[in-house]
């Protein structure tokens, strides 16, 4: 149906034009080219048809969002029709190949769901005479491309609505670079409610990533409700926070989660924090045993010393019970079992520990993720492991003159913990090669790059977020603008990896030691997070920070539509 003409920098082209024809989409697509004329008028009269009734929830919801986002009234037809009635929106779930999606490239590792990458590819034309066809094989991949229209119509909305909309005239054919594009989500530090977390969700969906990581157990609380086990969220779940919101998700709670996320194809993969990060854990259930015989104050904010014992039966019966009950309530393919931060754990009783976690995982029929430090284990292939220790040093030069954060103004850490940290850190510089020569597949979520709870460095064009500038994010990370962080290549980034056999995937990272309140949370999250996207989905090497930045430029506005704070980074134009 469409001759693909040139790649990304005609994209580029017009991206930097501005006004009606301005081409936004972040993700930047796989292949983009205008075509003839100068853009389409999508018009209030307009109509969305579609090819296959699975398809109508899709029809509808996109027709809600013209009316809500820009005061268009589109109709949707009451049932399929086989051809697009011209000066309208067409939908078309197909069987065919389609040539120009046949030839994108496959897309590297491994799916959350055991699905095929492909479902995601869809052909996305704007004709100046003929309107707009989002055309795909799956559900999946029309769900994607009607994402790309939505940010569009946003790129190009004039601030009048229900004046018409003049859609930029291209043809895209667009699919992703990796299986698996996620973030992982701290509701342990601090808790959010499943509409927030629903938020969230939405939020991942206008990025195109497939993935919400949700880490539920950590130091700081027990947020997944387990039978037979109700003091882990009565006790371990409602711990004091230093005033921060607690809770805890019931299971119904996290199976209306798990679906609101399919619906948008996103795949939630629940994590167990295990042996370590058991603070919450022991306060619940104190006759468990403590395999780090250990009674140190760490005098770090949520953290603690202390880890679940391979060698108590009552301990490895609790995490049976828990894996089994996790297994039951996700149907994505994986569970994450933690692993990291096992400081004053013998190596042999961790190894024990995170393989017998491993293998109850498998035997309840799925797979298995763990941070880096599982390379020490037994892994095997097929096994995901997840790579994140990549620190930046921070620059003394950068901490404002007057702070008087939390992290800077606690008691010094004991030499025996900082002897242990140095330990560990330098068991990290091998977990990669450990992780290869098993075979195992690497999620990329270096912290310098993917954390995005790092402060930031440039300033923010409003004056008023200069404060929370300084109090949000870790102040023993580096200071990073976001071109700082989005500069690097999942391709490039370690000599040692293949990306076509090694890497599973990219995965952001949201902790929350200096996050209060969702507010809070959507502070650090934007606009990094949209980088993070970029780097899972495109071709990166295609794009570069200085046309990224113009096509970021718009989406201010569609945050501002879905009621998301965001950080209004000095170094882009936002409009």
């Amino acid at each position: 149906m469409f001759a693909l003409l040139c790649g990304l920098g005609l994209l580029t082209a017009c991206a930097e034009s501005g006004g009606p024809g301005t081409i936004n989409l972040v993700p930047a697509p796989t292949q983009s080219a205008p075509t003839a004329g100068a853009s389409f008028a999508l018009k209030g009269n307009s109509v969305i048809n579609y090819s296959h009734d699975a398809t109508r929830t899709m029809a509808l919801q996109l027709a809600d969002f013209a009316e809500r986002y820009a005061g268009l009234r589109l109709s949707v037809a009451d049932g399929p029709t086989s051809e697009n009635p011209g000066g309208g929106i067409f939908l078309a779930l197909t069987t065919r190949e389609n040539p120009a999606l046949a030839q994108l490239p496959t897309a590297y590792g491994v799916s959350a769901k055991d699905g095929d990458p492909s479902d995601e590819r869809y052909a996305l034309t704007i004709d100046t005479r003929e309107g707009v066809l989002i055309e795909a094989s799956a559900a999946e991949g029309l769900f994607r491309g009607i994402t790309s229209l939505k940010q569009l119509m946003v790129g190009n909305f004039e601030g009048q609505p229900g004046a018409t909309l003049y859609l930029p005239a291209l043809q895209v054919a667009d699919g992703p670079r990796f299986a698996w594009r996620g973030l992982s989500l701290d509701v342990c530090r601090c808790f959010f409610t499943v509409d927030q977390v629903k938020q969230v969700i939405d939020l991942l969906a206008y990025y195109k990533f497939n993935v919400l990581h949700m880490h539920l157990t950590d130091n700081e609380g027990w947020r997944i409700e387990i039978e037979g086990y109700p003091k882990l969220t009565e006790v371990g779940g409602t711990l004091d926070n230093e005033g921060k919101p607690v809770g805890f998700y019931t299971k119904a709670q996290y199976q209306e989660l798990v679906a609101y996320a399919a619906e948008r194809f996103i795949t939630i993969v629940p994590e167990i924090d295990l042996p370590g990060h058991t603070k919450a854990l022991f306060a619940a259930y104190p006759d468990l045993r403590d395999a780090t015989r250990m009674n140190i104050d760490l005098n770090m904010s949520g953290q603690a010393i202390g880890a679940l014992d391979v060698d108590d039966p009552k301990a490895m019966a609790l995490v049976e019970r828990v894996i089994t009950e996790l297994a039951e309530m996700t149907p994505g393919s994986y569970i994450h079992i933690g692993g990291d931060e096992t400081w004053g754990l013998a190596e042999d009783k961790y190894v024990r520990f995170v393989d017998k976690a491993r293998q109850m995982v498998k035997e309840k029929g799925k797979k298995v993720v763990g941070w880096q430090e599982s390379a020490r284990t037994h892994l095997e292939p097929g096994d995901v492991m997840q790579y994140w220790v990549h620190y930046k040093q921070p620059d003394p030069a950068d901490r404002p003159a007057n702070s008087d954060t939390a992290s800077e103004t606690r008691a010094e850490i004991p030499q025996e913990v900082r002897e242990m940290m140095a330990e560990m850190f330098k068991k990290n510089a091998a977990d990669m090669g450990l992780g290869l020569e098993k075979q195992a597949k690497i999620i990329l979520s270096p912290s310098a790059f993917c954390y995005l709870d790092h402060p930031y460095k440039e300033a923010s064009r409003d004056s008023l977020q200069s404060d929370r500038r300084f109090s949000l994010g870790l102040q023993t990370y580096a200071r990073q603008t976001i071109a700082d962080m989005y500069a690097w290549d999942p391709m490039t980034f370690n000599e040692r990896l293949d990306a076509s056999q090694h890497v599973a995937g990219v995965e952001a990272a949201i902790w929350c030691e200096t996050i209060r309140s969702f507010d809070d949370l959507q502070f650090l999250l934007l606009p990094r997070l949209a980088g993070v996207s970029e780097k899972g989905w495109s071709a990166v090497e295609k794009t570069g920070w200085e046309e990224y930045r113009e096509r970021l430029a718009t989406h201010a506005r569609l945050w501002d539509f879905l009621g998301w704070d965001f950080y209004q980074s000095s170094l882009v134009d936002w409009r």
